[in-house]
């Protein structure tokens, strides 16, 4: 079943039971996440030099000569310019007054990133008189699931219309490859760099994983009838998740494993608030 409709009907179910304790509250976490450019890095198939081995397979080079007009070829370069596209963060929300003015909670949320790059193949051409070289460009996707679980420990300033917050977080992070494949010429050629079901990818390369992090929490609320709240929610926080070995592969690199870094990622969260 799709994440995002039990989510729905969690939430859907939690409105429906009226709380014991009139501190406590119920919410559904709707926005934008922004990940950092660096995990994006896993994706490009320059990690494991994936996407040139590819290339070196004889039924994948045989294919690709034909496309190129029969034609022979080398890989020249990644694009440096990867990213991850802004994500829609769905999640769940319960929280607790601990006085008027101060709220503790905790979000569950779930996205799914997509990665969008490319890469550059020079192509070999005997009839090409010229010193300019010839080049065909395709492109490089992945696709991550995240999840993050999150402790908030909020403040709302009094106010009548609109009330200001400032808080901090601390969060569990966990992330999942869903998909990632490089394609060349519209799809005619497809080159995937990750298979769901083939378990060896486990062996030599990281799949999913887990961190921790922390940020801080910023926005406002304001009322939208009797029983409900909005507040939005600028939550930017640094993570710590390592996407690069296996542990394995870290008892390889011994003393050149280089340990991951603290990463800045963003959130932009409405929180549609039962209290």
């Amino acid at each position: 079943m799709n994440v995002k409709l039990v989510i729905l009907f969690v939430f859907m179910s939690v409105l429906t039971v009226k709380a014991q304790d009139s501190k406590l509250f119920f919410g559904l976490n709707v926005g934008a996440k922004f990940g950092n450019k660096n995990y994006a890095l896993r994706y490009t198939g320059a990690y494991q030099n994936e996407l040139p081995l590819q290339f070196d397979n004889p039924n994948i080079y045989q294919q690709v000569f034909q496309s190129l007009g029969d034609k022979n070829f080398t890989f020249s370069q990644f694009n440096e310019r990867y990213r991850y596209t802004p994500a829609m963060n769905l999640g769940l929300l319960i929280g607790y007054n601990t006085s008027p003015n101060l709220q503790a909670s905790i979000a569950i949320n779930f996205s799914r990133l997509k990665m969008l790059s490319t890469y550059t193949l020079e192509v070999i051409d005997p009839s090409n008189f010229t010193t300019q070289g010839q080049y065909v460009t395709g492109n490089i996707l992945g696709e991550e699931s995240r999840f993050n679980g999150k402790f908030n420990l909020d403040y709302i300033f009094d106010g009548d219309k609109v009330r200001f917050i400032i808080g901090a977080s601390g969060l569990f992070l966990a992330w999942r490859i869903e998909k990632q494949f490089a394609e060349l010429n519209n799809e005619s050629i497809i080159l995937p760099l990750f298979s769901l079901h083939n378990p060896n990818n486990n062996i030599t390369t990281k799949t999913s994983g887990m961190g921790w992090g922390y940020g801080v929490n910023t926005g406002i609320e304001f009322n939208l009838n009797d029983k409900f709240k909005g507040q939005l929610m600028y939550q930017p926080y640094l993570s710590r998740v390592e996407y690069f070995v296996t542990k394995n592969q870290k008892e390889l690199l011994g003393t050149s494993y280089q340990k991951p870094q603290h990463r800045l990622e963003h959130d932009l969260t409405l929180r549609l608030i039962w209290k």
